[in-house]
Order: C-alpha cells, then sequence, then structure tokens
C-alpha cells in the first residue's frame, strides 16, 4: 500500500488529496492507516462486507523536492487523532467566490460558508464541502462548488455549473459568457453553451482546479499494481511505453463540454476507445508510467458532462432514487439513444435547444468511476451515480420492472451489450457511494439483486439453454429462414464479463443472493470457457472461438423465455453450425477474427475468460491454459502493449 507525489516545484508543506482503494482484510475492522509521513489523513468512505476498510480519501501536506518523486507507504494502525479543520477555519481565510453569467451571479463570503450542502471529509490536514447556489432567477441552473481546506490555510475550489433537473419545466440550453472568480481574482471567463441536462467545470487549460493561492501542482501515482490486486478494476497484463501512440493522444487540458477522448457519435457501430470494462485512458493509468495518464482521466471525468444524463432529483437534489419514480421514463430532447416508454404516460419534461452528445446505453463508458477512485472528488462520484439513474430511467417501465431497474437483453433498448455496460456502470456506482449514504446506496445495491435475482430465474432456477448464452434481442440471420439463431459472440462475451465483475466487486448482498450471482455467473461463463475447447466431434475448437457470430439455438425462433429452446446437442454442432465444418482439430494457433489486433473479437473475449478463472468456474482453467499455449498466443499478447484495453487476465496468471 504506497503511492507516489511529485511536482515541479520545491515545497517545505505542499497540499494534496486522493482517493485510494484497499485491499479486502489489508486493514481489518477497527484499525485505521498510517503512513511513514506525518501530516496525513484517511477518511473512510467504504468497508468490505467483513468490515476492512475498502475506500478512503487520503490528504495531507509533504515537503517535496521539485521534480523529485517522494514515494509514501501506508499500512494497518491505530487511528491518528486531531481536531478536524472547520467552517470558522474556513471563513478564517477570508477566501471568497462567484461565478457569474448572463443568467444572473451568485457569490460566497463569510458566513455563507457557514451553510455547505454537504460536509465531505472532515480532519486535521483537510476538510472538504459540497456548496450550491441557484444562478439568479433560472430555474434550472445552479452552481456547484467542493471547497477544500488544508492546515496551513491552503484553499482550493472546484467550481461547475449544472443544467439539470428531473422534472422542472422547460429545459433547454444556457449559452452565455461564464466567470469564475476566487478570492477577488478572476480565473476563468469563457463563452458555453451548456446544453439541457449538462455540466463542466469552470475551468480551462492545464490546471484541474482553482487554488486560492499558488497551485503546488502535485500529480499523485498510486501503486497501480496493488490498485488492481483491490479488485475494483480488472487486473491488465499490459505495460504501455510511455511513448506509445495511446498515450500521446490523451487530453492534456480542458475547455468546457470538450470531447477529450470520448466518441464524437456513441452508438456508432465499430471499435472505439471508450468501450470496455474501463475506457482506454483508464486503462492507461493502470498500465503505463507516464504522468499524462493521470490528466487523461480526470480531464475525461469532466468531458463526461457534456452528455444529457444529469437527471438532478429537485426535492432532494441527488441523483434520482428508483423507488421515487417507478413509471418515470426519460423525454426527448436529451439525445438519450433508444429510451423507453411509460405505462403511465409519465416522462421527463421535453428538453429543446441545443441538443447534448449522444448517450447510447449500448456504448456507453465508465465515467467518473477511475477518476473518483484516484481524486475522492465528489464531481466524479456523482458522474457515476448519473450514468447509473439515466440508464435505468431511458427503459421501459414495465419492462425493467418498475423500481427494480432489470435490464433485459432481449429488449431493444438495452441489447446484449447494452446491459453489459450497464450493470457494469451500475456495480461501479454501488460500489463508490459511500456506505453512509444508506438511502441511495441501498437502491443501487437492491438493483445488483434484482438484476442477479431475474437472470438466475430465467437460466438456472429452471432448465434453459446449456451454454450460457442469454437472450438476443434479435437473431443476426433474422428472415434468412437458415434454422439457426444467431447472436454476436463478442456481445454474449461482454455480458460474462461484467457480472464477473460485478462478482469482484463482492457486495454485502445476503447468502442467497451471493450464492445466486455464483450460480448465475458459471452458467454464464459456458459461453466463454465452452468456445476454448479441445479438438473433437462434441466440442468447440478454442482456435476459433473468436467468432463475430455464433449458433446459439438450431431454430429460427427458440424458447428462451420458458427454457425450450430447441438447443443443440453440445459444443460440436454449435461449431458446425457456426463454422459450417466440423471440428476435427489440427489447429495449434488462434485464428480469425483479426488476430492479433488487440481490439478484435480475440481483445473482447479476454475479460469474460480471465473473470471465469478467478472465480474458478468449471473448466475455466483448461480452456484458458489452451489459448495461452497457442503457438501464436505471444503476437496477441504483446500487442496489448500497444493498446491495451481488452488485455484483462486472470488475477493470478
Amino acid at each position: 500500500m504506497r503511492f507516489t507525489l511529485v511536482s515541479p516545484l520545491a515545497s517545505s508543506l505542499a497540499p494534496f488529496c486522493i482517493g485510494y482503494a484497499f485491499r479486502k482484510g489489508h486493514v481489518p475492522a477497527g484499525a485505521s492507516v498510517v503512513a511513514d509521513i506525518a501530516n496525513l489523513q484517511f477518511t473512510p468512505k467504504n468497508f468490505w462486507p467483513d468490515g476492512s476498510l475498502k475506500f478512503a480519501i487520503v490528504a495531507g501536506r509533504s515537503p517535496l523536492a521539485a521534480n523529485v518523486p517522494l514515494t509514501v507507504a501506508l499500512s494497518s494502525g491505530p487511528a491518528v487523532g486531531g481536531t478536524a479543520l472547520t467552517l470558522a477555519d474556513l471563513r478564517a481565510t477570508g477566501v471568497t467566490a462567484a461565478v457569474d453569467c448572463g443568467f444572473g451571479s451568485v457569490a460566497w463570503s463569510g458566513a455563507d460558508w457557514n451553510s455547505p450542502f454537504q460536509t465531505w471529509a472532515e480532519g486535521p490536514q483537510m476538510s472538504s464541502w459540497i456548496y450550491r447556489k441557484p444562478v439568479g432567477s433560472d430555474a434550472h441552473l445552479v452552481a456547484w462548488m467542493e471547497v477544500r481546506l488544508y492546515a496551513g490555510g491552503a484553499v482550493e475550489v472546484l467550481p461547475w455549473i449544472e443544467n439539470g433537473y428531473l422534472m422542472v419545466a422547460g429545459p433547454t440550453n444556457k449559452s452565455a459568457t461564464y466567470a469564475f472568480t476566487l478570492g477577488g481574482s478572476e480565473r476563468f471567463r469563457g463563452a458555453i453553451d451548456l446544453p439541457n441536462h449538462c455540466r463542466t467545470p469552470l475551468i480551462s487549460g492545464t490546471a484541474m482546479s482553482h487554488w486560492l493561492d499558488a497551485d503546488p501542482q502535485v500529480t499523485p501515482k498510486h501503486d497501480t499494481d496493488y490498485l488492481q490486486s483491490t479488485l475494483l478494476v480488472p487486473t491488465y497484463r499490459a505495460q504501455v511505453s510511455p511513448t506509445a501512440a495511446v498515450v500521446a493522444r490523451l487530453p492534456t487540458a480542458y475547455t468546457p463540454l470538450q470531447p477529450g477522448s470520448h466518441s464524437t457519435g456513441m452508438g456508432t457501430a465499430g471499435y472505439h476507445p471508450s468501450i470496455g470494462l474501463l475506457p482506454e485512458w483508464d486503462v492507461l493509468y493502470l498500465t503505463t508510467t507516464s504522468h499524462a495518464a493521470w490528466a487523461g482521466v480526470v480531464f475525461n471525468g469532466y468531458s463526461a458532462g457534456r452528455h444529457g444524463i444529469h437527471f438532478r432529483d429537485e426535492t432532494t437534489q441527488r441523483p434520482l432514487r428508483f423507488s421515487s419514480h417507478p413509471n418515470l421514463v426519460v423525454g426527448g430532447g436529451s439525445a438519450i439513444s433508444s429510451s423507453g416508454a411509460s405505462s403511465k404516460n409519465s416522462y421527463t419534461p421535453a428538453a429543446s435547444g441545443t441538443v447534448p452528445a449522444t448517450w447510447a446505453s449500448s456504448h456507453h463508458p465508465s465515467v467518473g468511476f477511475m477518476a473518483y477512485l484516484l481524486t475522492g472528488r465528489w464531481y466524479f462520484m456523482e458522474e457515476v451515480q448519473f450514468a447509473a439513474t439515466l440508464n435505468y430511467l431511458k427503459n421501459t417501465d414495465h419492462q425493467r420492472e418498475f423500481s427494480s431497474g432489470v435490464f433485459l437483453t432481449s429488449a431493444g433498448a438495452n441489447t446484449t451489450r447494452g446491459v453489459a455496460w450497464a450493470i457494469r456502470t451500475l456495480a461501479q456506482a454501488a460500489c463508490i457511494t459511500p456506505d453512509a449514504d444508506t438511502g441511495l446506496r441501498g437502491e443501487l445495491l437492491a438493483s445488483l439483486q434484482a438484476n442477479i435475482d431475474w437472470y438466475h430465474a430465467r437460466y438456472v432456477a429452471k432448465p434453459n439453454n446449456p451454454y450460457g448464452f442469454v437472450q438476443p434481442y434479435s437473431d443476426y440471420t433474422a428472415g434468412a429462414g437458415d434454422n439457426v439463431y444467431f447472436d454476436a459472440a463478442w456481445m454474449q462475451d461482454f455480458h460474462t464479463a461484467a457480472f464477473g465483475y460485478l462478482k469482484s466487486l463482492d457486495f454485502e448482498f445476503a447468502p442467497a443472493g451471493k450464492s445466486r450471482l455464483t450460480a448465475f455467473f458459471e452458467w454464464k461463463a459456458r459461453s466463454i470457457v465452452g468456445r476454448l475447447g479441445a479438438a473433437g466431434p462434441s466440442e468447440f475448437l478454442f482456435a476459433d472461438a473468436a467468432q463475430y457470430t455464433i449458433a446459439v439455438a438450431p431454430s429460427d425462433n427458440p424458447d428462451f423465455v420458458n427454457g425450450n429452446g430447441p438447443w443443440h446437442p453440445h459444443w460440436g454442432a454449435i461449431y458446425a453450425d457456426t463454422l459450417k465444418a466440423a471440428n476435427t482439430g489440427g489447429a495449434t494457433g488462434l485464428r480469425g477474427a483479426y488476430f492479433p489486433d488487440p481490439t478484435s473479437y480475440w481483445g473482447n473475449l479476454q475479460p469474460a475468460i480471465a473473470y471465469a478463472v478467478d472465480h474458478q468456474v468449471p473448466g475455466a482453467l483448461d480452456a484458458y491454459q489452451r489459448m495461452v499455449t497457442a503457438s501464436n498466443w505471444l503476437q496477441l499478447a504483446d500487442a496489448f502493449d500497444q493498446n491495451p484495453v481488452w488485455g484483462v487476465r486472470p488475477l493470478a496468471y
């Protein structure tokens, strides 16, 4: 457990704040964290089911020599006391802040600091508060800030503007010249056309926040091997050179609403670096030593605000709770692709004006999650929550089973891959919502449990197809009359990987819920384990596992609902229907599917088989060994060093 700090500036006590994830059991229940430097504090936010620490905000001050990295080692130990910094201490700095635009202005000074929206962290080294004020008389536009006060008087502020309420009438764009002033000095000015249900920090250039005095310019670097070992993120095999092309294309600065590395046409066909359990920019932080990866994660985290997904419940000023809106479905004008219908005709108000960047749940990236794990910022935590609640809101109410929030692979609003990414995002939101936020976190966990229960009931509790294929939303050869139902094998792999990732996050489900998740994942993982089979007429040959489509049933109209199929008699029959040839063996290398392109279907299946091995699914290790001992495996393994997003490996291999 360690991290590194570096700055181009020398400082006697440079202030810093990061997020830090802990491996299960490393900081046992009742213990705290100690460091080998003074002036450090820990604010716990989440715990593993056994009571050990899962995630905390780490803040402090440390001497730094210019351009000389300082490694801070952590260990389990007794809590370190101290008097927390208070609002009186914040007022004593004399700090003032203001946001101004064509819709009005808001300001904070003196007694304004006495009433934060929420206290986010408290301690002797750093306390953090969240503030908000509506801008002028506008019904939608709100100025927000996170204000961090460090011991010694340093003040750090992240301001943002948000145009996103759930049910307030007349949502539209807010185009104006926005300015932010801190301590009487203008720090930002820029023309912004803020679409409905979007938000953006009021920053530009290379700075990631504003400081009342000089920015200490501290860049942290986590021990990424340790971070991956916590299982809060997948484990990657790549080692990416700091000079690699994928690193060079990361954003190094921010302008409000910039796309950054995000897709400018989310939902379009083909590969994009945003797609995966984590997007490429987050994976690079885990796989390269370049300091550019830190900026890539943070600035791309800010860029997610350009999507119209921020439906804040105006009655609570928080992301919505599913139980409060069982029939509500997103209305038009927010560029939410493939949204559903409400059986009660209950929709969010239709939006007008400038259209936000498209959000397609079938292709949406993980937004804000890695940025939160690294920074501990409230802003990024809410970004994940907004994404998870929007994915609920866009689905037809009876298909999602109203407030349960079930995602169906057979619904065109989701698709098989859409369910994978929605489950991934929902799990990430539940993972980082603080344990103390029992209301919202409880709803996210309940939705995860509802999905587990639904999939277990459909595919495990009663007989269904024995090969781990969930029902697709359409036949890839529909209308061909070929008496074979095809689905995208890579979509099934996404779905498998998402539930494997969910299982690794180890939520405190009731015993029955955990056993259902285990049983369902073992069933679902058959879809990848079986495809990495041996030679023989009843097997699917591993060399051909990475197919674009696969024959999931010998019928144009298989019965997935009741489980009656018909289904193939064995994997060899699936192989024959898929490749139009029998499995006669003979291959020693992986083939087809654009091999060894790391973004090909051979890449897409890696997370699925990795989690199957991690969770000890029967036959998974043998299947994995067939793949990695293939004569040309190293061509693919080495290719992940150039493009790492799909290079997920089992933790122990």
